[in-house]
């Protein structure tokens, strides 16, 4: 596998993406004519059991729709440990703390090559730095940008379940600048880079699902499998595994209130936020949305988990987004 990620590493973005985006559009066209006749009419937003499900960020929709979706947010790592507690004789110099914040743009294109089968394009990307001088000089300022390529394809469907599969390759590009680091390396080594950077690429593959129990429950799942490079410290990589589900209310069909909400919990290996490879984080997540129409959904999406920096310290992190789906 290790040798696996190198190959990628070496193709070009633009040359992936493009092999990548035909071979599935090929394979979409090439589905049987009386296949595709079986498909019934579908509805702009997916309905599973009577249930319009709430798609969010914990559990994506299962379904090879058009859709156009944008995600603009941020968040807080609330408490962070900048310098850490020490004695100068009989004198102990409390640890420095303080919150780092962080901004992320992302937009998401899914196109339905066939009833059975979509491909996805995503690209975005999110910064993090201090909110005072401590903060800049002991956590420096990480930028992150990058793309994503996947398909899904619909395995079974009902009146009530659906389960697909998902395979995907993204490639983030990361810069990280840490003032404390150049200046310690300095010290100990003669010689030091103030910033860092390189890449990350990464492919998975899982299963999205969800069961439509009735008009205004439904639970949602998904479970991905995956490989592919963690900060700039492993540029060989590893393996990965990231879990969700989520449970959505939607008020409009017994009350004809225009609310929905989904409350979501996952587990994840690597955050792209950043943080300790070696301990997996939890994510709890209440998703607010607008559902008095069919063709899009406006969403308000936060969420809260425990996480522990590369340094060993642990923080909270909480975000916010606002998020614009169009479904066609």
């Amino acid at each position: 596998m290790k040798a696996f990620a190198r190959v990628l590493a070496r193709v070009p973005v633009w040359r992936t993406a493009v092999i990548a985006l035909v071979a599935a559009t090929m394979t979409g066209l090439g589905l049987p004519a009386s296949a595709q006749a079986q498909e019934q009419e579908q509805e702009p937003r997916p309905v599973l059991g009577g249930h319009r499900l709430i798609w969010n960020p914990f559990t994506q929709s299962p379904y090879p729709r058009t859709t156009v979706r944008s995600l603009t947010g941020g968040g807080v790592f609330l408490n962070a440990e900048f310098f850490p507690s020490f004695e100068i004789g009989d004198v102990t110099v409390e640890a420095v703390r303080g919150n780092l914040l962080f901004a992320e743009l992302e937009f998401e294109y899914m196109h339905q090559v066939q009833p059975w089968l979509g491909v996805w394009v995503k690209a975005g990307g999110l910064a993090r730095l201090g909110t005072n001088a401590g903060g800049l000089l002991a956590q420096g300022v990480t930028a992150i940008t990058g793309y994503e390529l996947g398909w899904l394809f619909k395995v079974y469907e009902s009146e009530t379940f659906v389960l697909s599969g998902t395979t995907a390759l993204s490639n983030d590009g990361v810069t990280d600048v840490n003032i404390l680091r150049w200046a310690r390396g300095l010290v100990s080594e003669g010689d030091s880079a103030l910033a860092d950077s390189g890449p990350q690429l990464r492919g998975r593959g899982g299963v999205r699902g969800a069961w439509g129990i009735n008009e205004t429950w439904g639970l949602q799942f998904q479970s991905e499998l995956g490989y592919g490079q963690v900060g700039l410290e492993d540029p060989d990589g590893r393996l990965f595994w990231d879990n969700a589900a989520s449970l959505s209310f939607d008020l409009y069909p017994g009350t004809e209130v225009p609310l929905g909400f989904v409350l979501s919990a996952g587990s994840r290996d690597f955050p792209r936020e950043g943080g300790n490879p070696e301990v997996r984080t939890v994510d709890f997540g209440l998703r607010t949305a607008y559902t008095g129409r069919d063709n899009f959904l406006i969403s308000l999406d936060t969420n809260w988990n425990g996480f522990e920096l590369a340094s060993g310290d642990d923080v909270g992190l909480f975000r916010a987004g606002l998020s614009l789906q169009l479904f066609f």
